[in-house]
């Protein structure tokens, strides 16, 4: 039978398994990818903020240590074109990596949740700078996939993560106040806790997530 989890495009699959590493390590749920033209993917990163040290040269311990840019300092330079490839994100770039991949030199980029606090697609055209590049930002096309994600950072602001979760949070639920209660019922269940002491498979629990979304009419596709 055909799952939630198996109606994701590869691409989204990586940029959850980054999402939950992160929120295993006790950094923010955000994971990132960049596909090649013919959709392999190329490179990949989470956040890393509370990472003490990795060994891969991505930016850690640090408040910069966002997905995106992880995954840009990973992409192999000289083997591929950024300007064909695509990023993939679990949440609309806030300013440091929306300035990133503009800079790095992406042209395609895929955001599966918004940010109505700290996303800055709008800031696109804003600026001469910002107007030079013909970038694509795709925005969120299921919904479902969305709502998952809210809640998966749902669950890490009312755990603590970060610093600042209260204000975010009380940002998001004025804006889609439905996604923050669905977190919120995710969250009272403790189910993210119990998958990550049990190292249970994060193929389960989105599959679970979604058995838990109500009346879902989204057609199963990534």
């Amino acid at each position: 039978m055909n799952t939630f989890w198996d109606s994701l495009s590869l691409p989204w699959q990586v940029c959850l398994e980054e999402a939950w590493l992160a929120y295993r390590a006790g950094c923010i749920p955000i994971g990132a990818a960049i596909t090649a033209p013919d959709g392999a993917i190329i490179s990949h990163g989470r956040n890393r903020s509370n990472d003490p040290f990795v060994p891969d040269g991505m930016v850690h311990s640090s408040k910069l240590a966002h997905a995106e840019l992880n995954a840009l300092i990973v992409f192999p330079d000289g083997e591929y074109d950024l300007r064909l490839c695509t990023l993939y994100t679990v949440l609309e770039p806030c300013p440091l990596c929306l300035g990133a991949l503009y800079m790095a030199g992406v042209r395609k980029f895929y955001y599966a949740a918004r940010d109505p606090w700290a996303g800055s697609v709008n800031l696109l055209g804003a600026s001469p700078y910002l107007s030079r590049k013909p970038v694509q930002a795709i925005a969120p096309s299921n919904p479902d996939l969305e709502r998952i994600i809210i809640a998966l950072q749902v669950v890490s602001f009312l755990q603590g993560i970060p610093d600042n979760a209260a204000r975010v949070l009380e940002n998001w639920h004025g804006v889609f106040p439905e996604l923050v209660n669905f977190g919120e019922q995710v969250f009272a269940m403790q189910l993210l806790p119990q998958f990550k002491a049990n190292n249970l498979p994060l193929s389960d629990l989105i599959n679970q997530l979604f058995a838990l979304i109500p009346q879902s009419t989204s057609p199963l596709s990534g």
